[in-house]
């Protein structure tokens, strides 16, 4: 899994990049025609999201899955990947801010609110109401970001804050989305971590150190049929499912979008023998290495 580059991501939505301080910017959903119709892909941002939704949303983010079934408010940090996909026919709106923590600098920890912490609240559903009343916030941020006011970053700080607080004061356990564990989100987390540390794969000889369960096993110092347990339970697949699928990714990325020889790719991803890899890629793409290449 890439971590996307704010730079990147700003030119890839056609926004000149900010050469303020902490990068701050500012999208509504429904000006931006592929991001309110397509899944944003599963990935770790180097920047901090705000994100107001109004409709129904899957949201993955870490290990942990949310369900937002009319308006939902979600916090994004750098140090886990998340997405979150549209769900239905009806109409997907919202707002989001995207910064830097260079933007708090000297502001106050960012991290230290319990919304952009691992076990914090970082999806929260929202009445109608409090939908609203953070929304007139973002209204403002707008007007602020968009003006030539000498401090307007300090106005967009005092508001991000604004929003930080109201969610603060309402956030009850009625409020908050089923978690798992704290254990259990730990060992995921970890294993996680460990699992996207070893990509993307983009120098040769470069091959994957852990292939399977028993290897993660070993790293976390636990048992391999534990592991396998919380994972199913906080993942709802198994630890070599979940091997598999983050590897098949890996390779559909090489395959689609670098020039590097199959039997590399193989070689990359730790198979012995480029058949394998060949059998491994065809069993869940219906297709061969060189065919998928060739769509």
């Amino acid at each position: 899994m890439e971590r996307i580059d704010m730079n990147h991501f700003l030119r890839s939505q056609n926004k000149l990049v900010n050469k303020d301080l902490g990068n701050f910017n500012l999208f509504w959903v429904q000006e931006l025609d592929t991001c309110s119709v397509q899944p944003i892909p599963y990935n770790r941002r180097d920047f901090y999201k705000i994100n107001l939704l109004k409709g129904a949303y899957t949201i993955h983010l870490a290990d942990k899955t949310y369900e937002i079934q009319k308006r939902g408010l979600f916090f994004g940090n750098p140090s886990y990947p998340y997405n979150w996909i549209p769900k239905g026919a009806d109409s997907h709106s919202g707002v989001y801010c995207i910064f830097n923590k260079e933007f708090f600098h000297h502001f106050g920890n960012i991290d230290s609110y319990q919304m952009f912490r691992p076990e914090g609240d970082n999806v929260i559903e929202l009445t109608e109401g409090l939908y609203d009343e953070i929304e007139a916030i973002f209204e403002k941020m707008d007007v602020a970001f968009r003006s030539a006011y000498q401090h307007k970053y300090d106005k967009i700080r005092n508001l991000i804050f604004e929003v930080l607080h109201s969610v603060n004061e309402v956030s009850t356990k009625e409020t908050r989305i089923n978690r798992h564990d704290a254990a259990a989100s730990r060992i995921t987390g970890s294993f996680l971590e460990l699992l996207e540390r070893q990509f993307p794969l983009e120098l040769k000889n470069q091959q994957v150190p852990l292939r399977n369960a028993a290897d993660f096993a070993d790293t976390l110092a636990i048992h391999e049929n534990y592991l396998n347990r919380v994972l199913k339970k906080t993942m709802g697949s198994t630890t070599t499912q979940l091997i598999q699928q983050r590897f098949l990714q890996e390779a559909r990325v090489l395959i689609k979008h670098s020039s590097i020889d199959i039997s590399e790719i193989a070689y990359l991803l730790g198979f012995k023998e480029v058949s394998h890899f060949s059998n491994f890629f065809k069993k869940y793409e219906g297709l061969s290495p060189l065919q998928y290449r060739k769509v």
